[in-house]
């Protein structure tokens, strides 16, 4: 069950679609019911039930809080992976409070994305920020190559510095962006590409999975931010 629900404000109401009102028919909602939504861009509500049809419902607003963002931008770069990795990647990243998820082709990559999955992807986002009460939805992005513009980035690899020695540059940086490749590594040749524009950090010893290494960079990343 959720959380939230994903809610469409207007003045003191909220709206809910037929995939939401779907939900709070599996959940056993009823009118009078307070519950909490979500609209994807900073805002949490509270709100009742008033209206619960077959495939739409509407609530009064009783309370509403606007999250402002702290300033500060944190992108995840991964290089497409299986499914189910990837799945579990998006949801982990999006309770964690990432504000963009970047997914892109590498040449050791087993798997591809384009734009036919990015619903999908989006689905994923939503659902998670709905079920740990994020008020931002993550933006996510498909591209063929590594974007690299803009950001202090964060190149993972075993052969970098210990993260714990960059940890105060991510306290004082405002957008930072961590680079994870495929499950064998990036090509030699991608890596004499990127790691000119890249602080390239190590996780230590033991082999972590794409998706475990994301979870714990930015539970680091979170602590020297502040956002926890």
């Amino acid at each position: 069950m959720p959380n939230a629900f994903f809610v469409l404000p207007e003045d003191n109401r909220v709206t809910l679609d037929s995939s939401e009102t779907k939900h709070l028919r599996v959940t056993r909602a009823r009118p009078g019911d307070k519950l909490t939504g979500i609209d994807g861009k900073g805002t949490t509500y509270r709100f009742v039930l008033e209206e619960l049809g077959k495939s739409s419902a509407s609530g009064i607003v009783i309370e509403r809080e606007y999250i402002e963002k702290d300033g500060k931008s944190v992108t995840v770069a991964v290089a497409a992976t299986k499914w189910p990795r990837l799945h579990i990647l998006i949801e982990k990243a999006t309770e964690l409070g990432v504000d963009r998820i970047e997914l892109f082709s590498s040449l050791r990559s087993v798997s591809r994305v384009d734009q036919s999955k990015l619903a999908k992807f989006n689905a994923v986002a939503k659902e998670a920020a709905k079920q740990s009460v994020n008020p931002y939805i993550p933006e996510i992005r498909i591209s063929e190559t590594l974007p690299l513009e803009g950001s202090f980035n964060l190149l993972l690899e075993f052969g970098g510095r210990p993260l714990a020695e960059v940890e105060e540059e991510l306290a004082v940086e405002r957008k930072l962006r961590l680079i994870v490749g495929p499950e064998g590594g990036f090509a030699p040749e991608e890596i004499r590409d990127i790691s000119t524009r890249c602080t390239s950090v190590s996780l230590g010893r033991r082999t972590l999975r794409v998706e475990t290494s994301v979870i714990v960079v930015l539970g680091i990343i979170n602590y020297r931010l502040g956002r926890i």
